[in-house]
C-alpha cells in the first residue's frame, strides 16, 4: 500500500486521508440541519418533530425579520449601521431629534403622573393587573 486512500482521490479530503465520523456527529447534523443523514426510514414520530421543529424555526425567523423592518422605521441609524456604513448627518439629526422628542415625553408624563388624580388611576391600574 501507498499509504493513500483506495477510493477517491486525495483532493477529495484535506489532508489525504479518509475521514470517520462518530455516531454522535452524525446525530449532532441530522439535528441541526433537519435532515435524514442517517439513512434510516424514518417513522411517523420523527415526521411530526420534523414538522413542529421547521414551523418552529419558521415562525422565528419571520419574528426576527418582523423585529427588523420594525426596527428600520422606528431607528433612523439602524439600516446604515445594518449595512456596515456610518450613519449621515441627517439621519444622525433624525435621531437627535427623535431622542429628544422621547424626552419631552417621558418629562410630560412625570408632569401629569405628579397630578393628585393621576396617582389613584395608576394604582387602580395596577391593582387590577
Amino acid at each position: 500500500m501507498s499509504g493513500h486512500p483506495t477510493t477517491g482521490t486525495s483532493g477529495t479530503y484535506e489532508d489525504g486521508d479518509e475521514h470517520n465520523y462518530s455516531h454522535r456527529a452524525i446525530h449532532d447534523e441530522q439535528r441541526h440541519h433537519l435532515h435524514n443523514v442517517e439513512g434510516y426510514k424514518p417513522t411517523k414520530m420523527c415526521d411530526e418533530l420534523e414538522t413542529v421543529s421547521r414551523t418552529a424555526f419558521v415562525n422565528r425567523v419571520f419574528q426576527t425579520q418582523a423585529q427588523i423592518e420594525e426596527r428600520y422605521k422606528t431607528d433612523p441609524l439602524y439600516r446604515a449601521t445594518m449595512h456596515g456604513n456610518k450613519p449621515s448627518r441627517g439621519a444622525q439629526q433624525d435621531a437627535e431629534i427623535q431622542a429628544e422628542e422621547a424626552e419631552m415625553i417621558r418629562k410630560k408624563k412625570e408632569k401629569t403622573d405628579s397630578m393628585a388624580g393621576k396617582k389613584l388611576e395608576h394604582k387602580s391600574a395596577r391593582e387590577q393587573d
